[in-house]
């Protein structure tokens, strides 16, 4: 099993960001609590039949956990799609950490794959305490972790490709697709003037066979000034490298 970090991922009772899977649940009685899950994605190769993902309880109080699974895809624009599943082995789907300790999850695949790359994402939920007191404004947070899991299969490979771009009322429109059989994850997508403007934004994961349409708004200051502008698109987890596309300026392009 190959794993994209050692590196601890707490969830936090503040300051939750929806990265890296992290969803933050709204409660009506329980107290969440600080946990933290390792590794933050699994990656099953070819005959690789179980992982192992650490759940530490950073907290002072024990917490309740409970597992579900949902096969992982994107609908045609590119929107993540999750439908519950039975596919995977996962275990204990109840199980309670102690303040202090760490507990273990185990997953693996019920058969061999073929053909492109298999998607999930095992969601692992804090559960209410019960006996803890309800806070002063009556809502509290519980805490979701969504793990992605990758079932590779022989031959995959992620291909990422960029259709032309379109300009059109100073809004840079770029769909992204994936020609491939495995997924890879957008670091950023910067996009550079032949005047000196740029501007970065965070991506996401395209799913093996996934397109997805990003609109990226430019200043109409910029685009006035820009004879041409290049799109960079920084690729990573199954696609390690860049994606590069340009289109020319036309002034009546860039809006009023």
């Amino acid at each position: 099993m190959r794993t994209a970090s050692n590196l601890l991922h707490t969830a936090r009772r503040i300051g939750l960001a929806a990265a890296g899977g992290l969803v933050c649940a709204l409660a009506l009685s329980a107290q969440a609590a600080d946990f933290a899950v390792y590794p933050l994605r699994v990656f099953f190769a070819p005959g690789e039949r179980s992982a192992a993902v650490g759940v530490n309880n950073t907290g002072g109080q024990p917490i309740r956990f409970q597992l579900s699974l949902v096969e992982w895809t994107q609908d045609a624009a590119g929107k993540d799609v999750y439908t519950e599943s039975e596919e995977l082995i996962f275990f204990p789907r109840l199980f309670t950490v102690q303040a202090g300790e760490q507990g273990v999850v185990r997953i693996g695949p019920k058969r061999a794959y073929a053909g492109k790359e298999r998607t999930f994402r095992v969601f692992v939920d804090e559960l209410p305490d019960d006996s803890a007191k309800p806070a002063a404004s009556g809502i509290t947070f519980s805490i979701r972790f969504a793990i992605p899991v990758f079932m590779g299969t022989l031959g995959t490979k992620a291909q990422g490709v960029i259709e032309p771009l379109a300009l059109k009322d100073g809004k840079l429109l770029a769909a992204v697709r994936n020609d491939g059989s495995a997924h890879f994850r957008i670091e950023s997508m910067e996009i550079v003037s032949d005047k000196g403007y740029s501007h970065k934004t965070d991506g996401w994961y395209l799913l093996a066979g996934a397109r997805r349409l990003h609109t990226l708004d430019l200043p109409r200051e910029a685009c006035l000034a820009a004879h041409r502008l290049e799109l960079r698109v920084k690729t990573i987890d199954g696609g390690d490298g860049y994606l590069n596309a340009t289109i020319d300026v036309d002034p009546a392009q860039c809006g009023s």
